[in-house]
């Protein structure tokens, strides 16, 4: 939200469809993340250019490939969800993530170093999140493969036994 008030952001999307955007003005239209905004531009996109957005989100896969993505819960109690959101990257002691060297362990945002709530590990062809909910005894791990989906089966099952292990770790 800071950011679309600022205008340093012009779109913020979330996993669930919803999104904020930018009036032509610079001024910030919405920030509730409302889903009819995505309609309305698919729509948009369609009177503009004759294509379906889809068609447009083929044509990008053409060009870079098709990618995986998935997210699931893991069940978590409060104290390992208070653990999760200000981690450690030390504490992730893993060197591979589905067969490749881990490139990064992030738990600070590159682009502004803002803290984000958990921990990111990132490889040349994928990568998982995980982060507490702050509602129910879960954390969420959102991960992406770009290699498949039996890399992404991989991928689910080692970044459950990384975050277990740093869990541990940590004491919890």
């Amino acid at each position: 939200v800071d950011g679309l008030y600022s205008g340093e952001f012009g779109f913020g999307g979330e996993e669930s469809a919803g999104a904020s955007f930018l009036r032509k003005d610079g001024s910030v239209w919405t920030t509730d993340k409302d889903g009819f905004i995505l309609a309305l531009l698919a729509a948009e996109i369609l009177a503009v250019t004759g294509k379906d957005p889809q068609v447009h989100y083929d044509a990008l896969e053409a060009k870079f490939g098709r990618s995986s993505y998935r997210r699931i819960d893991a069940p978590a109690n409060s104290a390992q969800k208070a653990v999760l959101s200000k981690l450690d990257p030390a504490l992730v002691e893993a060197s591979t993530l589905a067969g490749e060297p881990i490139l990064a362990k992030l738990t600070r945002a590159p682009g502004n170093d803002a803290a984000i709530g958990g921990l990111k590990v990132v490889t040349e062809n994928g990568w998982f999140a995980a982060r507490p909910s702050g509602t129910e005894s879960i954390y969420k791990i959102y991960m992406e493969s770009f290699k498949g989906e039996a890399h992404l089966d991989l991928i689910q099952q080692e970044a459950q036994q990384i975050v277990a292990a740093a869990l541990a770790k940590a004491g919890v």
